[in-house]
């Protein structure tokens, strides 16, 4: 399982792995604000989550796209 990993990992195209990162980024940030605020305030909080889960998704296709799976 490791070495197929590692495998996957060597032949996937940089740029794919860039927007991977990128996904992951925002994915992380997204998990970060939902932690801190308390239920009552997601309301509050909603553009910046829309925005956030916007980039995400923008992020998520360009790596399909480039990963070659559409």
């Amino acid at each position: 399982m490791k070495n197929q990993l590692l495998k996957a990992i060597a032949e996937m195209p940089s740029s794919a792995a860039y927007y991977m990162g990128q996904r992951d980024g925002y994915a992380y940030k997204i998990q970060g604000i939902l932690n801190v605020i308390p239920i009552e305030d997601v309301k509050t909080y909603d553009y910046v989550l829309k925005e956030l889960y916007w980039w995400l998704d923008m992020y998520n296709d360009s790596f399909v796209c480039e990963m070659g799976w559409v």
